[in-house]
């Protein structure tokens, strides 16, 4: 994530995100995590500073050999690399934190759009990650883009 790339955040990108704070319990009719419950555990992880609560959250919705990665580049397999590198985020940005989109899900995949902003409300980056959902309903793989999506050229 660049600083040089930081820009304010306007009201109409506030209106469409939705902040994800707290982490439902997310059981579905199945016992299953659900994808909403998995989502706001992942976006809470990254906002939480403790490292002992962090990884209870981790433990709950990212499988053990799940792997996250983005263009930082960042490229890690396993909770406790996720957490480690989620840390490295909030000492590099103190303060900051991820405001996640509801996901969007489709068999066992799903995509969430995120904005990640200074106390103040500058933003550092937005962007989505793609996810990919084991049987169970945890993260099985992260894959974050950031900025906005390519144009398509229709001519």
């Amino acid at each position: 994530m660049s600083s040089a790339r930081t820009m304010r955040l306007g009201s109409a990108v506030v209106a469409s995100i939705a902040m994800t704070s707290i982490v439902p319990t997310g059981a579905g009719a199945t016992g299953h995590l659900t994808p909403t419950a998995a989502v706001a555990g992942h976006c809470a992880a990254w906002n939480t500073t403790n490292r002992v609560k962090r990884d209870v959250l981790l433990r709950r919705v990212f499988a053990r050999d799940g792997v996250y990665n983005d263009p930082t580049p960042a490229y890690v397999t396993g909770r406790a690399a996720l957490s480690d590198e989620i840390a490295r985020v909030q000492r590099k940005y103190p303060g900051a934190r991820f405001h996640c989109s509801p996901p969007q899900v489709h068999h066992s995949a799903m995509r969430v759009s995120w904005v990640f902003s200074r106390p103040d409300g500058t933003v550092v980056e937005h962007g989505m990650d793609f996810y990919q959902l084991a049987r169970d309903g945890r993260i099985s793989r992260v894959t974050g883009f950031f900025g906005p999506p390519p144009t398509v050229d229709t001519h």
